[in-house]
């Protein structure tokens, strides 16, 4: 991470409270940046199985922001699971993928060693591995703890809520944000990233890795002229997302970036009253939203899908 000094000060101060005191068995960590809150999860977890001595609040933060978290026998982390034979990973995890939590906290050890169990995220549980997750905080064992990832508050049970610690992570200030990716991007493009993904540092993470600061320019000349798409426009894009190692994971974040690129332009057009061109890129944006979810659900051919959507684009 880069300058992260007021990163998340008021959360963090609260969760060195929490850990200053009596540890609860189960913490959740809510929030819309889950690749931050994940580090922080992580380098907890790292913390508590270590018995490290943290003197400050300011040592605490410092060691949950920056620390490189090496792998323990002591943390079990339950994760998005990678279908090999699809190329994506499992939507929903099931009983099936949370069963060895029990064996897990169940192994004894010699001076009473803790155990962690990192869920991220519990919005990826079924109702029946969430189920299993609440039996183990209501009846805990000895020296075992939760720290639990969520994104959207509505997707964990209220009755793990209920026997939880609740730490609520905000939007990052534009400044924090700004620090974070200072190395990453030139400040103008930062500047649009923060704008359109509402300061979201997971689609920000996203859209830098995969470079789409190269399409920006280009798709909007083709959302103000489809005159200009050609022959080889889809050729074009299908070239660039083959560039990517994994490209099934590429094209979704690749349609999201569209997205909200698309939903930036509209803001623009209805500040200065273009009503036309709007319902023309609404008409885009929910094209676009189709070829997504079909995607999703399908895993879809690249080329072909590609090619129908800029087909679309040119004709509609």
């Amino acid at each position: 991470m880069q300058n992260n000094k007021n990163l998340y000060s008021s959360e963090l101060r609260t969760l060195y409270k929490i850990f200053k005191s009596q540890l609860p068995n189960s913490v959740i960590l809510s929030g819309q940046d889950t690749d931050i809150i994940s580090t922080i999860a992580n380098n907890l977890a790292s913390l508590i199985v270590s018995n490290k001595l943290i003197e400050n609040n300011d040592t605490f933060k410092d060691y949950l922001l920056n620390t490189i978290q090496e792998d323990s026998n002591f943390i079990f982390k339950i994760e998005p699971v990678f279908l090999e034979d699809k190329q994506r990973f499992k939507k929903k995890l099931y009983r099936e993928d949370v069963k060895y939590v029990n064996d897990f906290f169940s192994t004894k050890d010699e001076n009473d060693q803790k155990r962690v169990c990192i869920i991220n995220l519990i919005d990826d549980l079924s109702l029946d591995a969430a189920n299993s997750i609440l039996k183990i905080i209501e009846e805990p064992y000895r020296n075992s703890h939760f720290i639990i990832v969520n994104q959207n508050k509505s997707k964990c049970l209220k009755t793990i809520v209920s026997r939880s610690n609740r730490i609520f992570f905000g939007k990052l200030s534009y400044d924090n944000f700004a620090n974070y990716y200072k190395d990453s991007e030139n400040e103008e493009y930062l500047n649009y990233l923060y704008q359109i993904t509402n300061g979201s540092s997971n689609l920000t993470k996203q859209f830098i890795e995969y470079n789409f600061y190269e399409i920006n320019a280009h798709f909007k000349t083709l959302l103000t002229d489809q005159k200009k798409i050609k022959a080889n426009t889809a050729n074009h894009y299908i070239d660039y997302l083959h560039n990517f190692k994994n490209v099934d994971q590429a094209i979704p974040v690749f349609f999201n970036y569209l997205q909200l690129l698309i939903n930036d332009e509209i803001k623009k057009l209805c500040h200065n009253n273009e009503n036309n061109l709007v319902l023309k890129l609404l008409n885009i944006y929910a094209l676009i939203d189709s070829f997504n979810k079909k995607n999703i659900a399908l895993n879809l051919d690249l080329e072909n899908m590609i090619i129908s959507l800029f087909h679309r684009l040119k004709y509609d």
